[in-house]
């Protein structure tokens, strides 16, 4: 079977739509991996490489249910550790919400997943937004270890 020029573009504008939505996946899972890094390794409820798990097919599905909870345990943990107390769920609501919306744009039923897909997509980028301005809060912070706040400042008269 011979494929014509529209076949061929069609494959080939289908290959670079999937080859930016991984780009976009790594991007966003790094992120998680960066944030978790940020909390100390007593804080952390999860390994941050684990986050990477999540391009496992069928297995992401269940695993988002356990990761995102895990990921807001951690950073309630390093903000009480280093003395900042946020006054939210650190973005456990969040990320569930996300995971089950997400579920929702695997029905077959058509309506239901279009609206899901986007509704997914739209809390992706809230979750990402949110989870780097965490970590940029946490980068700014000095970090505890043994009660003993340790500067990330260099300069010696710190």
């Amino acid at each position: 079977m011979r494929l014509g020029p529209t076949e061929m573009i069609l494959i080939v504008f289908a290959f670079i739509f999937l080859s930016g939505i991984i780009v976009v996946f790594v991007f966003y899972l790094k992120n998680l991996q960066e944030l978790l890094n940020e909390c100390d390794p007593s804080n952390r409820q999860m390994p941050s490489a684990n986050v990477w798990l999540m391009f496992i097919p069928l297995f992401s599905v269940v695993y988002r249910f356990i990761m995102y909870p895990k990921i807001s345990e951690s950073l309630r943990r390093e903000y009480e550790s280093r003395g900042a107390v946020q006054h939210s769920d650190y973005l456990k609501g969040l990320g569930l919400a996300m995971s089950i919306i997400g579920i929702l744009s695997v029905i077959p039923f058509q309506p239901i997943r279009s609206v899901g897909g986007v509704a997914a997509l739209v809390l992706m980028i809230i979750y990402w937004v949110r989870s780097a301005k965490m970590k940029n809060q946490l980068r700014a912070m000095p970090k505890v270890s043994g009660g003993v706040k340790i500067s990330s400042n260099a300069d010696l008269l710190d």
